[in-house]
């Protein structure tokens, strides 16, 4: 099986927004792919990039350090980078691994902090929200004999 059939890349460029979309499978097979679709979408220069998610079945740690990669790219090419289409589940694992600057802010009215979620929050509510290992019973000495 090939990389590409793992991980499909779409790369865009609408007025001064480069998009990347990603489907399938990212992991350390399919990073180098992602790094790939980057580098094309940027070499349009434009002002922002914008990595779609959404359609990500799997990612893991390589994954997570291709984004971190990516967002790095973005800095050198003085292009500010979005992570988009992020779902639930995804975004406890960033939280999980404290990378939630790679998530967009939430947009806030003007002059109120409504909305805004700390990252101290996020990995907060992501610990909260795993499922408890279950109590372990002590061994009877009837059962070690």
């Amino acid at each position: 099986m090939e990389d590409d059939d793992l991980l499909r890349t779409r790369t865009g460029v609408c007025q001064d927004t480069a998009s990347v979309s990603l489907e399938g499978e990212l992991d350390i097979a399919t990073a180098p792919l992602v790094s790939d679709a980057v580098a094309q979408a940027l070499a349009a220069r434009p002002q922002r990039l914008e990595l779609d998610v959404a359609a990500l079945t799997f990612c893991d740690a390589a994954g997570v350090r291709a984004l971190l990669q990516a967002r790095r790219v973005c800095r050198v090419h003085h292009a500010e980078f979005r992570l988009i289409g992020v779902r639930p589940g995804f975004r406890r694992i960033l939280a999980l691994l404290r990378v939630t600057d790679l998530l967009p802010s939430p947009p806030a009215p003007v002059g109120s902090r409504a909305g805004a979620v700390s990252p101290e929050r996020l990995y907060s509510a992501a610990l909260a929200s795993r499922l408890p290992f279950p109590a372990r019973r002590p061994l009877s000495k009837e059962s070690m004999s």
